[in-house]
């Protein structure tokens, strides 16, 4: 893996094509280029594939494309709007994204237009991954992936933002190093709809993939749908600490 500056890819067509996805245009890439340089990304990761160079692709979604970069001094995940893109701009991803981090919650937003959003680099593991590679012995670490995600869920409950994708969360969820899972992806995140942010992540912990192996761990037999209901009604603090309670998940 390499960086290459803007100004470099700038001079090559073969490496500034590259951000003009899925069609080819030298002028739209040229605007993503600017784009890129006006919120201060300074490079982009390439790699070597079959002699070529080809940037380091994070993602490809039906909404962007997502290169690896750099932006003052950060490691950075640029988010870039694909030309056949269903919406037309990703400022509504980035202004909920801000939101997200105003109470500790998703990738700090390192900058954004209409075209790109830079955001801060997670590296780590999905929680699929993380939950199928999880010893049932380490029932303390999947308490503190969990306590987390709920955590986190919980407050964009309060703030009123749902992140409308968090019952599967296989793409939505990585689980950084020192067991510190992040909620990332905020594409479809909205404040019209009712947030169900701590009921959408139970509903993928308790009837999702490793369901079976969660609830073993935890000694649940039953799932606790009265406290879910009841939480997804009032969506106060005391019904979150008593779904939390249910699940054997409170401190202590």
């Amino acid at each position: 893996m390499i960086y290459i500056d803007l100004d470099e890819i700038c001079e090559r067509e073969d490496l500034i094509l590259h951000l003009s996805f899925p069609k080819r245009s030298i002028e739209y890439a040229s605007r993503i280029l600017d784009d890129l340089r006006s919120i201060g990304v300074e490079s982009i990761a390439f790699i070597e594939a079959g002699g070529r160079l080809e940037p380091l692709t994070l993602g490809k979604g039906y909404r962007g494309l997502v290169l690896r970069g750099r932006l003052g001094g950060w490691d950075a995940a640029l988010k870039i709007l694909r030309t056949d893109s269903t919406i037309p701009s990703l400022r509504g991803e980035a202004e909920a994204t801000s939101m997200a981090n105003r109470v500790g919650v998703g990738p700090k937003v390192l900058g954004f237009t209409d075209m790109v959003l830079a955001l801060e680099l997670i590296e780590g593991m999905p929680l699929d991954k993380w939950l199928d590679m999880l010893e049932e012995d380490r029932l303390s670490e999947l308490k503190i992936v969990m306590r987390v995600c709920f955590e986190d869920a919980r407050r964009l409950d309060i703030l009123g933002l749902d992140h409308g994708e968090l019952s599967d969360v296989k793409k939505h969820v990585i689980v950084r190093p020192g067991l510190k899972p992040v909620i990332i992806d905020f594409g479809k995140a909205s404040f019209m709809r009712r947030p169900s942010n701590v009921t959408s992540l139970l509903n993928y912990f308790l009837f999702g993939p490793y369901s079976w192996k969660i609830k073993r761990m935890l000694g649940i037999e039953k799932p606790p749908l009265e406290n879910a209901r009841n939480y997804k009604i009032k969506l106060s603090d005391e019904c979150f600490k008593r779904l939390m309670e249910s699940l054997n998940l409170l401190e202590g």
